[in-house]
């Protein structure tokens, strides 16, 4: 005789079983379900599957996020000062100024009174103007220049010129004559039985068209130092020698650097004036 197969056991489930069923499908959905503490989102499930963060996808869901945050690049001073009247964070926020890199950054939710995350910014550096930074590339003795080749400098930035005019200082490149005179002083017998000449060179120069015009000895520049910032004056010195029967000429700037400084020390006081945000010299 082949034996039955076996058969569902048909007996109903005793109440005390199907509240203990109930009480476990309820756990379980529990556990599946999300939970909020704050702004985060967490869910608990069963060993084997991953514990997620889902804040930021659900984030991401929402219409608006629920802080800000990024990082925005600014182009002018102007720019960054709307900026801080329309965050209105001075009572968490810091600016800072970094006078060696000329940045600045606004961190508009800083760590002041209370703790912050700090990733909601705005960065703005001061930038050379192109003309600022043609006179400080051809700045100084190494990098003084033919007769023609000073001239055509001096003409194609006669605009940034103020003092003398700039007519004058390109009639001074253009018609600069000169020549050397060596006078000898006196000889004289060493212990070694040599004798020693002391000279002394006099060079001789002279511009115009008759020789008559005045050499300056410096000039005056009016330029902006930097990009859609306001006018700066600067003074530089005149400088030429003889160089195989020619002249070079070059320029010395007064201190351009204290021009930068004082430039940047300006943005400074505009950035306190105008947000009443707090400004620290340092880097963000």
């Amino acid at each position: 005789m082949n034996t039955p197969a076996a058969t569902l056991s048909s007996t109903p489930a005793t109440p005390e079983a199907l509240a203990l069923a109930e009480t476990l499908l309820t756990m379980a959905g529990a556990c599946l379900q999300p939970h909020r503490v704050d702004n985060a989102t967490f869910m608990v499930v069963p060993p084997g599957y991953n514990h997620q963060n889902i804040s930021d996808a659900i984030e991401r869901s929402q219409l608006a996020p629920n802080r800000k945050r990024g990082t925005v690049n600014l182009g002018s001073l102007d720019s960054l000062i709307q900026l801080c009247a329309d965050q209105q964070a001075a009572a968490n926020a810091y600016i800072y100024a970094d006078p060696d890199t000329r940045t600045i950054t606004a961190v508009f939710d800083d760590s002041r009174d209370r703790a912050g995350w700090r990733e909601h910014c705005a960065n703005f550096k001061a930038e050379y103007t192109p003309e600022f930074r043609r006179w400080i590339d051809n700045n100084g003795a190494a990098k003084a220049k033919g007769q023609t080749e000073f001239a055509e400098f001096i003409e194609d930035n006669l605009a940034d010129i103020t003092e003398p005019s700039a007519q004058q200082l390109l009639e001074v490149a253009t018609t600069l004559q000169a020549k050397t005179d060596i006078n000898f002083q006196s000889a004289k017998r060493l212990d070694n039985g040599q004798n020693q000449i002391t000279y002394v060179e006099n060079i001789n120069a002279a511009a115009g068209a008759n020789g008559a015009l005045t050499i300056p000895k410096e000039f005056a520049l009016g330029v902006r130092i930097f990009k859609n910032g306001e006018g700066y004056k600067l003074k530089a010195r005149l400088k030429y020698r003889l160089v195989s029967g020619g002249v070079k000429f070059w320029y010395e700037l007064d201190r351009p650097e204290r021009a930068v400084e004082d430039a940047f020390a300006g943005y400074i006081t505009t950035l306190r004036d105008k947000t009443g945000y707090t400004v620290l010299i340092g880097k963000a």
